[in-house]
């Protein structure tokens, strides 16, 4: 067959998962429910993922849905009839371990009281787990964005899933190659295009709630002051946005991508929406932090309401050896390899206090002395040294058509993507050299430092150059 009729055969290739004919968000959250609990069942190394994130055994495991169960009323009277989504069970041995499952595509959220019901039908029932599963991101700790009963969750937990994070994991494991049968492998990647696939209607695009209009508004005239419960809206939204950004570079990346979080926040994100808040009354700004691996910074993000505008940033610690102008040219060395937006900036902050300069990054690169002088042009004392370097991208926010602010988030991760593969893919943290053992060969000179101490001006943490190559 020619090029051109494969491509139009491959339009029509059979799918494991059809996405189309879906008329209802009843039958759409059936087949989502029916899906997942199929490839946990059958994709072993998946299957075995969500038992052991959920809290479960290895072991032989099976997977049922609808199973219909009765709760038993605490004060007396008829019990109720329930029907849990799924059921998800795992035999090891004489051990049983079985948790509940309950599923909501699309912008339905889960019902605080249903989950409440279910929560009691799993102790009844001594289930080990519950399992929540929504577009709805979860809480640090894990659990589903509703109130449970904390004497209940001592004996049995509540494990909530996003959708973003089940397919961050299917799609880490795929990318990964860590599913050994190639059939499972090919049943993973065709849940995985069934669940991103808009014509599901599991997946929802991020947005920013309802009151975002309204908040720009607010910023625009210098009243954030007194937005209340509308920047509250607002800010939780961007808090499950920073979390789906994250779990959309993990699975890009391969690597654990976190928000960068205090310890008391990751236990209360109470106190993160707090943080999110006061920060944006006090700059305008929704901010946030992603951690990555690996890389030489953590990515800073800034929404500006102000401006409407989004900045991306890394920040760099400086090397700790060389001269002043071979600690800069150490940063100018490896942007000089990157494609860099033409609106890039490199700012300097130096030891002494307050001092910072700057220079666009394209200019800095054919110039790196330009951050040796400060803003009237006057040479920067010898003495202090640069203590950090942030590269800066900053570009105006994507607006769409009516209200809606899935064009902005959208617009936000594209541009995520594309700062990290221009810039932060290609920069590496500077590594100071192992120090050097003076024996009885080597000695001190003149009563100065040693050849290791008082060597060239080559860094041996930057990629670029001949390890201890003199300049």
């Amino acid at each position: 067959m020619t090029t051109k009729q494969d491509a139009t055969l491959s339009e029509h290739e059979v799918r494991l998962f059809p996405s189309v004919h879906i008329t209802s968000d009843r039958e759409a959250e059936l087949r989502a429910t029916a899906s997942l609990l199929a490839v946990i069942r059958a994709v072993s190394e998946f299957g075995r993922t969500i038992v052991r994130l959920a809290g479960g055994p290895a072991g032989r495991l099976s997977c049922f849905t609808e199973v219909p169960c009765q709760l038993e009323p605490g004060g007396g009277g008829p019990p109720e009839e329930l029907r849990p989504d799924g059921l998800v069970q795992v035999v090891r041995g004489k051990t049983r371990w079985v948790a509940l499952v309950e599923v909501k595509v699309g912008r339905a959220n889960l019902d605080p009281e249903q989950i409440d019901k279910y929560h009691r039908l799993a102790r009844q029932e001594g289930a080990g787990a519950l399992i929540t599963v929504s577009n709805q991101p979860a809480l640090p700790d894990g659990r589903p964005p509703v109130s449970l009963d904390g004497r209940r969750l001592r004996s049995i937990p509540v494990v909530h899933f996003s959708w973003e994070r089940l397919l961050s994991e299917a799609q880490l494991l795929s990318r990964k190659k860590e599913v050994s049968d190639s059939d499972q492998k090919w049943m993973l990647d065709e849940w995985i295009r069934y669940v991103d696939d808009p014509e599901s209607r599991i997946v929802v695009p991020p947005d920013l709630g309802s009151q975002w209009t309204e908040i720009l508004k607010a910023a625009r005239t210098g009243a954030l002051d007194q937005s209340g419960s509308e920047l509250l809206d607002v800010a939780r939204f961007w808090m499950g946005y920073l979390r789906k950004a994250a779990l959309r570079l993990r699975a890009k990346l391969g690597v654990e991508v976190e928000i960068r979080l205090s310890r008391k926040e990751k236990r209360d994100s109470q106190l993160h929406l707090e943080r999110l808040i006061a920060n944006a009354r006090a700059n305008g700004a929704l901010s946030g932090v992603l951690r990555i691996p690996g890389a030489a910074g953590d990515i800073q993000i800034d929404l500006f309401l102000h401006s409407r505008s989004v900045r991306y940033g890394l920040e760099v610690a400086a090397p700790t050896e060389g001269r002043q102008a071979t600690r800069v040219k150490w940063l100018s060395r490896q942007l000089r390899r990157l494609d860099l937006p033409s609106d890039l900036v490199v700012i300097a902050e130096w030891t002494a206090r307050g001092l910072l300069t700057s220079a666009p990054a394209t200019q800095f690169v054919a110039d790196p002395p330009m951050l040796l002088v400060d803003r009237n042009g006057a040479a920067l004392p010898k003495d202090v040294n640069p203590k950090r370097f942030q590269v800066q991208w900053t570009t105006n926010l994507l607006v769409g058509r009516g209200r809606s602010s899935a064009p902005v988030l959208e617009g936000i991760s594209k541009g995520l993507e594309d700062f990290y593969l221009r810039v932060v893919e290609g920069l590496v943290p500077f590594v100071p050299r192992a120090p050097r053992l003076v024996t009885k060969d080597v000695q001190p000179e003149d009563g100065g430092s040693t050849p290791h101490e008082g060597g060239g001006e080559s860094i041996p943490g930057d990629p670029t150059t001949v390890a201890n190559k003199p300049m």
